[in-house]
């Protein structure tokens, strides 16, 4: 490789990469292998967020990315086509995979091909990418809703009870200001 940046589309044509697809394939048959897979990824982004501008922006697209094949894997997100599950498993493969085209032992350096790979296959799977944000950003709002609704009210709900059994009719009286 030459002294110019990793090229996240040659990356994905790699051999190395069309192995990763193949795994990726066998992954998607065991969610609880692709969760596991998911939480070492976050473990690596983690610990490698700090590296600089380009670390945060991989950071960023690899929580949006693993958010939705999370949702799709676990069966609540349906509108990713299976080859766009695949080639995301792949991508969280290579990234978590520390001997890759540039291995990342090699400060800084060392993840610029992960980086590279991931920004080249979110931005070719934009419109994927803007239905599940829409999506996610439905199921955050539903999520608050139900938490809103379930909270606990305030409102006296007595009226009727023992409380109110001394007046008449169980009638309750309310004094009116007036303005003055």
């Amino acid at each position: 490789m030459d002294n110019q940046a990793p090229d996240g589309k040659k990356i994905s044509q790699s051999s190395l990469f069309q192995r990763f697809i193949e795994k990726a394939e066998r992954y998607i048959k065991h969610p609880a292998e692709v969760t596991r897979l998911l939480n070492e990824a976050f473990k690596k982004a983690t610990a490698k967020k700090s590296v600089g501008t380009l670390a945060a922006e991989a950071w960023e697209n690899l929580q949006l990315l693993s958010r939705m094949i999370k949702s799709a894997v676990g069966g609540e997100y349906k509108g990713i086509p299976t080859t766009t599950l695949v080639g995301g498993v792949a991508v969280i493969i290579y990234f978590i995979t520390p001997i890759d085209l540039i291995p990342d032992f090699i400060p800084v350096v060392g993840l610029l091909d992960d980086a590279s790979l991931l920004a080249w296959f979110m931005t070719s799977i934009k419109t994927e990418l803007d239905r599940f944000k829409e999506w996610d950003l439905q199921q955050q709002e539903q999520q608050r809703q139900e938490a809103h609704n379930s909270a606990p009210h305030n409102a006296d709900t007595s009226f009727g009870t023992p409380k109110y059994a001394d007046r008449p009719d169980n009638t309750v009286e309310v004094d009116k200001q007036t303005d003055v």
